[in-house]
This record gives structure tokens, sequence and C-alpha cells, in this order.
């Protein structure tokens, strides 16, 4: 104690010499403060030894902005339940710079300002200029510029005051020329009660019905370096048992390894399904670590969201516990980046968009699949990806299958290609075994990235929407592109009637540019109607806007009847509209009546379309030719302008006074007899409330030999028409009468709807078709429409 004191007079003498100049501003220079290596003991071992040793308080200077060299501050240090002890002489304090630590060396028997040279040349220097009473607080003073990142350092050798259970030692620094952060109340040293604690590498994800390896448990003691301490120190045995939560059991064998950190250490280990104990033997020494490798746990009812949870038993300690394993959803999850904007891609058109000046790739959004956890994709198991109908996958870019299960050299692309092949070109189907399943033990989920290269039909418009199913996965949807349509038409139906040649069409058909700029200079659109041909050319008119111009200002119609017109110049600000009207029809004299369809179709677009190699259409061959679209699709058909343009509503040369088939329909019966033939009809005949036999209009007008086509049916209206011959027969749902050819014929009972179909009295369908004789066997429940001899 005298000799401590002697050195805090010597060092007081001493401070007299310090130069007046302080620090800057605080605001100038600050630092943060911190202790590391703080120590926790137990009380028994505290009370043996009281010095504390080890600990340090660092100052971190993080601004260091001086005026002058000749700076100089005062920094008080407190301890809070602790007091300097003697020996340590407060003399181990160190400047750490740039990676170097300085020390000051106080000569034997003093403490005064010494200085410490070195440190990038600079002069520092430290002394103490007061320790208080009490010797819990000193009040150092540095002279010199300190820079920003150095750190002055000062061990905290001390002795506690009291050393019960749950006493801390802290300190707080402070100064008035430093801005100190932190500096209030640090711990560095704690007692605590003996016992263990328990810890794990790594938590792991577990699927319900699975097991889980977990690797490294570690179970040691919570303070000091022995179990004797947490178990007493007169234990000559340990037992340790740990406990799983409810949901879970271990499924290890006795052979699973538990070491000791202590060599030569075997213990005796039980199982017992969510309980292990572990026994150490008499007269062995007390090791500090007690590992467990790789415990296997299985998660036997816990459901999606539980944690499974070990608790560790150890006589006369405290219970600890520690979560090894989260249970999640045995799920493979499909998605892309939802800040990326989807794609714009034109149909009808190859990749290299001949035809269009549009430059896109047709890739689509990066898709990624991914499994929730290792091992939870099921490689036993198939699944598919498909895209709509009328969408083609040309190829697949950016590939990659994130999986340490496989080796570098696995073929991403090859493996997409056998299952387009599998598909057989319209979806992708990954057959089991393709690729090596994970291991759950790599704790590293596979993932699979990719990017499609698409194309679509003429008709195709909407959103691509890749969809991911199978045994393995849950069903998901992702949509990765969407198509739009290089041009689109307006028109209207023309109900018309035969009459062979010039027969004009009464509306215009009307073309429209998606874009300003779109359609390629000499590209060609053609009009075409199914059994009915263009008979003139009509006229054909160009917006003044767009500054699109036709070539000859003409449409031209060939010998086959199909009508096309060529650009001869692209649109500039505003996107064309092209109007074709006065149209003229030749219309053989035979053609049923009925609806036909306005195609539309561009050459230039469209064929390099139906040439596009799919892919792996290059390895697979069809006649030596590498598989394309038209391959996959042998009907393939151009886009469809208007459904029902031309709508012929009398037929050519039908004969309406002849009807001649006798037409049987059982009651309850999924069929009729059509004269000789027996017709399937996807709905029965049946009586109604009124007592009416009721007969499903379409089945049997089909039955009676009447075109599919000229059964027509208006569900704004709920009207059907019945075109046979120079009738046209109209009923509306509801009404209790009949039109045939506008004139009004009473009805024995109201048109009625089940299951979706019209149903029309027996006899009043008859009576509308000109069939007289009509018999109704009750017996049999069968009505017959006998047709005229």
């Amino acid at each position: 104690m005298k000799k401590f004191l002697s050195m805090v007079m010597a060092a007081a003498m001493v401070v007299s010499l310090v130069p007046a100049t302080a620090f800057a501003a605080s605001d100038d220079v600050k630092a943060t403060a911190k202790v590391v290596d703080s120590k926790n003991y137990t009380q028994d071992e505290i009370e043996k030894d009281n010095v504390i040793s080890g600990p340090e308080l660092q100052l971190t200077f993080t601004t260091a902005d001086y005026t002058t060299a000749e700076s100089s501050a005062e920094i008080e240090v407190t301890l809070d339940n602790a007091d300097f002890s003697d020996d340590a002489s407060l003399a181990g304090f160190a400047i750490k710079a740039d990676g170097d630590t300085y020390k000051w060396q106080y000569p034997a028997g003093t403490f005064g300002e010494t200085p410490l040279e070195g440190v990038d040349g600079k002069k520092l220097s430290l002394s103490v200029k007061e320790v208080n009473s009490d010797k819990d607080e000193v009040t150092l003073v540095l002279n010199g510029q300190m820079d920003r990142g150095w750190v002055l350092t000062m061990d905290l050798t001390s002795v506690m005051d009291k050393t019960s259970k749950g006493k801390t030692a802290t300190v707080s620094v402070d100064s008035d020329d430093i801005k100190i952060t932190n500096g209030d109340d640090l711990t560095y040293a704690s007692v605590e009660a003996a016992g263990i604690k328990a810890s794990v590498k790594d938590t792991v994800d577990i699927a319900t019905e699975e097991v889980a390896t977990i690797k490294d448990i570690k179970v040691e003691p919570a303070v000091g370096d022995t179990f004797a301490a947490a178990f007493g120190n007169d234990a000559k045995s340990y037992e340790f048992k740990l406990k799983l939560n409810s949901g879970f059991e271990f499924t290890n064998s006795t052979s699973n390894p538990i070491t000791f950190k202590e060599a030569g250490i075997s213990p005796v280990v039980e199982y017992d399904d969510d309980e292990i104990i572990i026994k150490v033997g008499t007269g062995i020494k007390a090791s500090d670590v007690m590992t467990i490798k790789d415990l296997d746990v299985e998660a036997t009812s816990a459901k999606a969201g539980s944690t499974a949870t070990i608790k560790v038993y150890a006589t006369g300690c405290d219970t600890v516990s520690v979560e090894v394993a989260k249970v999640v959803d045995y799920t493979v999850v499909m998605s892309v980046d939802e800040d990326e904007d989807v794609p714009v891609i034109y149909s009808g058109v190859n990749v290299d968009n001949k035809g269009i000046t549009d430059d896109s790739d047709h890739e689509t959004l990066e898709v990624t699949i991914k499994e929730s956890f290792a091992g939870a994709w099921n490689n036993s198991k198939d699944f598919t990806l498909s895209v709509p109908e009328g969408v083609y996958i040309v190829d697949v870019v950016d590939e990659a299958f994130d999986n340490d299960a496989n080796s570098s050299s696995f073929d991403t692309q090859a493996w997409f290609e056998a299952a387009y092949e599998e598909g057989d070109y319209v979806d992708l189907t990954f057959k089991r075994r393709g690729w090596e399943e994970t291991n759950p033990d790599d704790h590293d989920p596979a993932e699979l990235t990719f990017k499609l290269v698409v194309v679509a039909d003429p008709n195709f418009e909407g959103d691509v929407v890749l969809k991911l199913t199978g045994d393995a996965v849950d069903e998901q949807e992702v949509t990765v592109a969407k198509f739009v349509k290089p041009y689109t038409v307006e028109a209207q139906q023309n109900d018309m009637q035969i009459d062979y040649r010039n027969t004009e069409i009464p509306t215009s058909v009307v073309i429209k540019e998606a874009e300003a700029g779109l359609w390629d200079k000499e590209t060609t659109f053609e009009l075409t109607l199914d059994k009915i041909e263009f008979d003139d050319e009509g006229k054909i008119a160009v917006d003044d806007k767009s500054g699109l111009e036709v070539k000859d200002d003409e449409i031209k119609v060939d010998k086959d009847g199909v009508l096309s017109f060529e650009v001869s110049s692209r649109s500039d600000d505003e996107p064309a509209v092209v109007t074709i009207s006065g149209l003229q029809l030749y219309m053989e004299r035979s053609l049923p009546a009925g609806a036909y369809d306005l195609d539309m179709v561009s050459p230039e677009m469209n064929t390099p379309y139906v040439n596009t190699v799919v892919l792996n259409g290059a390895n697979d061959k069809v006649d030596g030719d590498p598989r394309a679209i038209h391959d996959i699709n042998d009907d393939f058909v151009s886009y469809t302008a208007k459904a029902g343009f031309v709508n012929i509503i009398t037929a050519g040369r039908e004969d309406t006074d002849s009807f001649t088939t006798k037409v049987v329909v059982p009651v309850g019966e999924s069929y009729l007899i059509s004269g000789e033939n027996k017709v399937e009809i996807p709905v029965p005949a049946y009586i109604n409330a009124a007592g009416y036999t009721m007969l499903p209009l379409r089945a049997v007008a089909v039955a009676l030999g009447i075109n599919e086509n000229n059964v027509l049916w208006d569900q704004s209206t709920r009207t059907a028409t019945v075109m046979y011959g120079s009738k046209i027969i109209n009923m509306t749902y509801g009404q209790k009468v009949v039109y045939v050819n506008g004139a009004m014929i009473p009805a024995t009972a109201a048109v009625e709807i089940t299951n979706d179909r019209m149903f029309l009295g027996l006899r009043d369908l008859g009576n509308a078709l000109g069939v007289t004789d009509i018999t109704w066997d009750a017996a049999t429940k069968t009505a017959t429409l006998n047709g005229n001899k």
C-alpha cells in the first residue's frame, strides 16, 4: 500500500508540469469505450483468489481533430464494486496504433509522467493525476496528439468488494476534454451460479415425419473451467439427461458418438425415444466440454412452425434448453422477381421477329424453383412445367441447378431438352431420378433457375402462366411473359343469303397496328374465308396520321379468292389504321347455312414462325429435318380475325317439304334412334311438371340431320335458332311460343333450360319442323316423330 501511495504522490508532482493547453473541444475529439475479455466467476473461485485479472478497458478514438500537437486531456476512470489492487501499480497502459502495440514502461518504484515515443514519430505521455482515497477512481492526463483509430488501453486488474452470486464489477469513463460514447457502467467481471450451459452449432429444418441430423450439441460449465464446480466439487461421477419436447423423438442407436474434451472418457449412453441418459463413471477427471455429434431427431407428429427443443438436465444444476430444429412445410417454391417488369412479346412471329421491327429477345422472367430445405424436393417423383396452349418453348437460357449433390458437370440444358421431348414438346416433363437428390446433412437446399425463350400462335394473346405440378410439389403458377398481337381486326357479323356471285358484304373490316412503326416494309397481309372466296378487290383506305403506305394503294384478290395488301412504307408517329370496304363474295349455291370465320395471316410474320425449331428440335428430327412448330401443331390455324364474319341464314338447296326421318326418343335414356342409327345424346329427354315430354333441342336437331352449325345460341337473349332449309326457327327461354320465319306459333309448353341445355316440347318441335305424325307410347315412355312419307 505504501508503495502504491508513493507512486501516486510522485505522479501528482509531475502533473504540475503538464501544459495548460487542453484538447480543442469535446466535439472535436471523440472516443468509444468498451471492455474486452470480461470475466465470469463462481462464488468459490472469486472468494479463493479475489483479484480480477485479464479484463481490459479500451478507449478507441473515432474523431481526433486537434488544433495543436501539444494537446492534453484529463480522463477519469471509476470502478464500481471494486478497487484497484496494490500490485497492479496502475502501470498497465498501452497505445494500439496501426496494428502495433506500444506500452508505457515505468521505472521501478516510480509512477511519473513517462514519454512514449515511436508511434508514427509522435510523442505521447501519460500520467496519473490523482487516485481517490477509496482507490476506485483514477484521474489520468494524456499529453500529445492521438490519431483517429488509435486505442488507449488500461488493465483492469482489481479486487471486488462484494462477491456473492449475482454481483458485478463495472467501470465508467468520463472526460471534459473528450466526448466519450458508451462510457457508463461497463461490466468487466461477474459472479454467477455454478451450473451448465448448452449450445448447438446450427439449427436445422425438418419436415413432419422426417429425420434431421443435429450437429455438435455442446454441454459445458456455465462458469469456471470444469464440471466439478457445476456438479459440486465433491462429485465423483456425472449424469446428464437430454429430453426432447412433445412431437419429436431421437432415432440414434447406442453407437452415436459422444465425446469429452478430456481424453480417455467413455460415457455410458441409454436411448429411450425422446430421452437420452449419459453417465460418466466414478473417478474420472472432470472435463470442460461434452460434445454430441450427429444426433438424429425425427418430427414424429410436430407440425410446421413447431420447434424441437432439447432440455439438458444435470444433477444439482439448473435445467437448460437449446433449440435444435424447426419444422417446415415439405415444399418446393416457384417464384419470379416481383420487381421485374413482365416482358411483352408479339405473337405469331419467330424469335427473330420477322415481319415486324420489334427487337425483343422473347425471353421470360427468370424463374427460381427452390426447395424449402435440403431434401424436400423428392427426385423419385416426376414433376411438370407447362405453358398455355399455343405457346412453345424455343430455348432455355441462363439455366443453373445449384445442388451440392450434383457434380459441376451436370448438364441442365440437356435435362430441359429431355423433359421437353418427354412432354411431346407441349410441356416439360421431368422424369424421376433426373438429378441427385440433395442430402439433408448438407443444409443446402437445391435451387433451379432459368429463363425460357418462347413464341406463341397468332391467335394467342395474354399472360404466359408457367405452371408447376407433380407428386413431389404443390401446384403453383407464376406469370413469366405476356403476348400481344401485332395487329387487331375489328369486324361485324354479316347475315347473308346466298346470291352466287358478287354478293357484297355490307360492313367494313378495320385492321389496326399494335404500335407505330411495327409493321415492317414489304410485309403482306392476307384475308380468307372458309369455303367462300372473295370475288372482287373492294376498297382500301389508310388513315392520314400514321404515315403508313400500301403498295399501289390497293388490295388484290388472287385466283384462289385470297384477298391481300402489302406495306410499302412503315408508319411513323402513330399506329396505322387500315380500313377495307366493299368486299364481294363468290358463294357456291350448295353452301350449307351457318357461320363462316374470317381469317388473317401475314406470310412474312407467320411462315418463319411455323418453321421455328423448338427446344431440342435439332436433335429430334422429323423426316431428317429439325422438329419445328408445324410438326407439333399439324392443324396450325392462322389468326381468326372475326368468328362468324359471314353467317348464311338460308341453305342453298335443302328440301324443306320432304322430312322423311323417323326419330324415336325414349324418355330418360341417353340415346335416341334416328332412322336406323342409334345416336348418343349428352342429356336425356324428360317429362316436365306439366306432363309434357321435353326434348334436348340441339341433340334432337342434329339427329334429324340438321348441321350442328345451324343450331345457334344467343346468350344475351337466351334465344336458340335452328336453320333448316328455308326455315328459321326461333325460341326463347321461358316463352310459350315458337317463331318460324318470323311467324308466331303458339306452343303447348314453355321453353326450359335444364343442365345448361335448352329443352323444347316434343309436339312444339315437331310442329316447327313440319312433322305432324307424332306418337306417344305411355307403357315404354317413348315418343316417335314420323317423318312425312
